[in-house]
């Protein structure tokens, strides 16, 4: 059985998700397995959003900005959240 295809709708800033909504997610990919419940999906998907990892990334600009200005990165997010998720 294949993974699940999971993907953001809403444009994201954020370095392991790419401008098509792409998630960089190891059980999303070579770690799947049909045992994972949906649950464990979302919720590693969710860790992910809240710890970025900028040395495996999907856009390497956006990991670039996390790692020189973290706090810069930040903002970025949550003003690309207020634009594009608020709505």
């Amino acid at each position: 059985m294949c993974p699940p295809k999971v993907r953001f709708l809403t444009k994201i800033y954020h370095p392991n998700v790419d401008r098509l909504g792409r998630i960089c997610l190891d059980i999303l990919k070579d770690k799947w397995s049909p045992a994972l419940q949906i649950r464990s999906v979302l919720l590693s998907i969710q860790a992910l959003m809240s710890a970025p990892n900028p040395d495996d990334p999907l856009d390497p600009a956006i990991a670039r900005h996390w790692k020189e200005d973290e706090g810069g990165a930040n903002r970025t997010a949550r003003e690309w959240c207020l634009t594009y998720a608020c709505h």
